[in-house]
């Protein structure tokens, strides 16, 4: 009797499998919400989210009116549309950071429609491998270290990827195509440029399932066959044509805010000396001389701390942008630099390069068209190639890249079921078993054994002293161009990493603090960024000399209002309210007071916190009365 209750116990558990089994295998949808939803709180609960760079947080602050001048939805590095929409969650809900749920939220909504379209072709456990592959080895970077060009480009192929699929696959197109251009708009609102990256693949895929879909199609004739390509390729056309016209937009509302339309206009100046490869002193001094610059010039240049536009005008900045330039093309320009960037920052092994080389490898084995998969690794290496020559060679590119011709190659998966290695079986414990679900049962056991030692790593941090702490931060998350496999499980919210100096600078009401511009690389990971910068915090307490925000108008309100003149700002650090605050002795800005403003100024150092010291500009009475030197 207990027998046949085992039996029938064991019958019944093994309907109920069978049952599940056969429920997520008819219904695509809910296993890619399935499996993502696994991997998204799997990182909610074992790791810290956080923002990769500080570009993020700085767009969160400017939305959040933490310069003191209101909510403003001219979005850093998006369009002003989506800042609008922003602006209004931000008024309905104070206290959250709606820019990092958008980003977040975009980012999961993207990865299940790339899950989705793989199941939707086939669902049986060598899909089920490649999608955990994929989630294991892409997920972290976006569910943790959140940056808004890698979700931009995610939405951007991943809505691209959903139209194509009604263009070419579905008889109801209208609500596929809808669904996946309002998903690829939104992915250029957060930044337009990555259209240059995720439309490469897009065009790919086209081509590819034109061409699937002409050797299908042989007998339909020429007439009907150029029919059906037209109107497809009138459909992508007017995508297109709709973000480029969303993209004018958001550039003429930007501009109507005088403002913001210098602010705007000042960023090429900007980011054409800070954003491209930084030359040695030697390599410039003579150019330098030639337009009335030295090395205290140099330094100021290097450090993002140009910030005076009456000593550095416009016409400096753009003298120094092109010898800047002329250099870093001269260098970007060769094939040793090539080897030299997949050398220094291991591209090649990447977990997300090494990601598309197995899934690569089994589309390969067992997919239809094979050769496709070589075409997409090849595109994708082939465009991180285009863009260390194009001088943009940072870990967040690349990965998108990469993540462009992953997600296609799964969107495009077609199952070879008449290929030998599909059909292939061994005797193995006494069962008939596929050789191909063997495989994929080990690799996705293997992953997870690999997988699981992370999700530990952050505790080794907590133990640490408060100088190993910073210095291990130093090493990982201050190297924001790099892949660092410990930035996932680095702690931000469980151990703060300035606590004392930035509570002291919020907390001090008599003084206005001033931070060294590489400060912003550390102190925002002290913020929690699920909620969103207090408003008013950068007016009230401090503000970074130099940044991506040089010369914007929050900036300059907070200066006025702080009694600093927001075209000079350094002329305030004489003010016996500003201090100013470095990690150490600031001399490259002793030298330039001194060298434009004053012989005499003296500095001391007030205070240190958390290995940063906080220092006085000072002009000693006894020569109070020379006057400003210019």
């Amino acid at each position: 009797m207990s027998q046949t209750g085992g039996t029938l116990k064991k019958n019944s558990q093994g309907a109920m499998l069978g049952k599940v089994v056969s429920f997520f295998s008819s219904k695509p949808l809910a296993l890619a919400l399935l499996l993502n939803l696994s991997a998204l709180i799997i990182r909610l609960c074992f790791f810290e989210m956080k923002y990769e760079v500080s570009d993020d947080y700085m767009t969160d602050a400017v939305l959040s009116g933490a310069f003191g001048n209101g909510y403003d939805p001219h979005l850093l590095y998006g369009n002003i549309i989506l800042g609008y929409v922003l602006v209004f969650f931000y008024k309905l809900i104070p206290s959250v950071s709606f820019y990092f749920v958008l980003l977040l939220a975009l980012a999961f909504v993207s990865v299940t429609v790339v899950l989705y379209l793989l199941f939707k072709k086939k669902t049986n456990l060598i899909t089920v491998c490649l999608a955990i592959i994929f989630l294991s080895c892409f997920t972290d970077d976006l569910y943790v270290l959140i940056q808004f060009t890698k979700v931009s480009a995610v939405a951007g192929v991943a809505g691209g990827l959903l139209v194509l699929n009604g263009l070419w696959n579905e008889k109801k197109k209208l609500r596929w195509i809808i669904s996946g251009a309002i998903l690829l708009i939104l992915g250029t609102l957060v930044r337009f440029d990555t259209i240059y990256l995720f439309a490469i693949f897009l065009v790919i895929s086209f081509i590819f399932n034109l061409i699937v879909h002409v050797g299908e199609n042989k007998t339909k004739g020429f007439g009907r066959l150029f029919k059906d390509i037209s109107w497809r390729f009138a459909v992508c056309v007017l995508i297109f044509a709709i973000v480029f016209g969303l993209m004018y937009l958001g550039v003429y509302l930007n501009n109507r805010d005088e403002g913001h339309r210098k602010f705007n206009e000042f960023q090429p100046l900007r980011y054409g000396i800070t954003d491209i490869h930084l030359p040695e002193y030697e390599q410039v001094e003579a150019e330098y001389e030639n337009i009335g610059l030295d090395y205290t010039d140099y330094t100021m240049l290097c450090l993002w701390s140009f910030i005076d536009r009456d000593i550095y005008t416009d016409e400096v900045l753009t003298n120094v942008r092109e010898i800047h330039s002329n250099l870093a093309v001269e260098k970007a320009h060769s094939f040793s630099i090539v080897v030299e960037s997949f050398t220094e920052y291991e591209t090649l092994t990447y977990p997300s390069s090494m990601a598309l080389y197995l899934m690569a490898l089994i589309y390969l084995l067992i997919g239809k068209k094979r050769l496709y998969s070589v075409l997409l690794v090849l595109a994708a290496f082939g465009t991180i190639i285009a863009m260390i020559f194009y001088g943009r060679t940072v870990y967040r590119v690349e990965w998108s890249i990469i993540f462009c011709a992953a997600s296609v190659l799964l969107a495009d998966f077609k199952y070879d079921e008449d290929s030998k290695l599909a059909g292939l079986r061994k005797e193995l414990f006494g069962k008939n078993v596929n050789l191909i679900n063997l495989f994929a049962v080990i690799t996705m056991c293997a992953l997870i054994l690999i997988l699981i030692p992370r999700l530990f790593f952050k505790f080794s941090f907590l133990n640490m002293t408060d100088e190993e702490y910073r210095g291990s931060h130093e090493y990982t998350l201050g190297h924001a161009s790099m892949y660092i496999p410990q930035k996932v499980g680095f702690p931000t919210t469980t151990r703060r990493l300035y606590p004392d100096i930035v509570e002291h600078m919020e907390n001090d009401t008599e003084h206005y603090y001033y931070a060294d511009a590489y400060c912003i690389q550390h102190f925002y990971f002290d913020y929690d960024p699920w909620i969103r910068p207090e408003e008013g915090l950068f007016k009230d307490g401090y503000a970074y000399y130099g940044c991506v925000l040089m010369h914007h108008p929050g900036e300059r309100y907070a200066l006025i209002s702080n009694g600093v003149d927001p075209d000079n700002p350094y002329s305030g650090l004489m003010n016996d309210n500003i201090y100013y605050v470095d990690d150490e002795y600031p001399e490259h800005i002793v030298n330039y007071l001194r060298k434009y403003y004053s012989p005499d100024i003296q500095v001391e150092r007030i205070d240190e916190y958390d290995g940063y010291s906080i220092w006085n500009f000072y002009i000693p009475d006894s020569v109070e009365d020379l006057g400003v030197e210019q």
